[in-house]
């Protein structure tokens, strides 16, 4: 019988660790999503070279042509509203261009969605990230 309670105990705890990692995992998530348009802007003046953000299934790379220099993984549970394929550009100035490579005329502005909630996001021309729930 003790064995029984251990064992209903130990699974419920399973779960809730389980919950407790997943939504630990998502909330980061929003955090490094800001924190890849700030890099992607950063590397393409430092290296001087144009840089690409581009969205493949669920992942997100910053490329240097066909070199990926990072992969951010979208968690399960998040629904990101960027689109497939290249999203958007940064110029060697650091400058965000549109996926055409072409001036922005307007902030990038995307939303990413955990459960019932959702965030709203502005990417300005220079890859700074605002964001409101």
């Amino acid at each position: 019988m003790v064995l029984v309670i251990l064992a209903v105990i130990f699974t419920i705890a399973a779960f809730n660790g389980r919950r407790t990692l997943l939504g630990q995992e998502q909330t980061a998530f929003l955090r490094t999503v800001q924190g890849l348009f700030w890099q992607g802007a950063t590397e393409a003046a430092s290296r001087g070279a144009e840089l690409s953000l581009v969205r493949q299934g669920n992942r997100l790379q910053l490329r240097l042509g066909s070199q990926t220099l990072r992969t951010v993984d979208i968690p399960q549970g998040v629904n990101l509203s960027l689109p497939q394929g290249t999203v958007v550009r940064f110029s060697p100035p650091g400058k965000l261009l549109d996926a055409q490579g072409q001036n922005l005329s307007s902030p990038l502005s995307f939303t990413i969605s955990i459960g019932q909630r959702t965030y709203a996001y502005t990417v300005s021309l220079i890859g700074e990230v605002k964001g409101a729930p």
